[in-house]
């Protein structure tokens, strides 16, 4: 009985050797919440923004918006470019705020989104990439995720990203970038409101 209590004890002790800790008691593991991130945080660089001449406002398509949105593209702060097609101007929304505006219009075929904003992120130890394609006489990424065709460049002192996506998946508009490349050759420019204020030339 004696040699069946001593191997009841080695068991036991193995037993709660196993379940103790690794690291000692006085170690804690650490906070992810206090963990650094891989890329410092940097704060947004607000570009300064060229407008354009008055007169090359496309009178015809701000005419064509319905009165919110041509009322939103006026209190923009970046100059604003629209499609040219008309179905794309019967009823868009423009969302106009301090550093950024959008459009955003759809039709049975297709939905079309466009993104204006002078906010960039610039870090030092990354250095800029150059698009490998042309949009707008600029360079320009030009990809496709998941359906959506989507093209960006700088113009003006303002990032522009063009999103276009097709109703049907199958169809042959979006089987290539030539109609978002198409549609951003297209946008004319509306107006905006040239504010006095940081990032914004005189």
């Amino acid at each position: 009985m004696r040699g069946v209590s001593t191997a009841v004890v080695v068991l036991l002790s193995a037993a709660v050797a196993a379940c103790e800790p690794t690291a000692p008691p006085s170690e804690t593991p650490p906070d992810p919440a206090t963990a650094q991130p891989l890329v410092a945080e940097v704060t947004p660089v607000i570009n300064a923004v060229t407008w354009p001449p008055a007169a090359s406002v496309d009178r015809s398509a701000l005419a064509a918006l319905p009165k919110t949105a041509a009322h939103a593209a006026r209190a923009s702060r970046v100059p604003v470019l629209v499609p040219s097609r008309r179905e794309l101007l019967a009823a868009p929304v423009i969302v106009a705020r301090d550093h950024w505006t959008t459009f955003w219009a759809k039709t049975d075929a297709i939905t079309v989104s466009l993104t204006m904003t002078r906010l960039a992120r610039k870090y030092p130890s990354i250095p800029p990439f150059r698009g490998a394609h042309a949009v707008r006489g600029a360079p320009a990424f030009v990809t496709a995720n998941e359906g959506i065709w989507s093209a960006s460049w700088l113009e003006n002192g303002v990032s522009y990203a063009l999103d276009v996506e097709c109703a049907s998946p199958e169809a042959p508009a979006c089987a290539s970038d030539a109609l978002v490349v198409e549609l951003a050759s297209e946008l004319v420019y509306v107006g905006g409101a040239r504010v006095s204020a940081a990032g914004d030339m005189p």
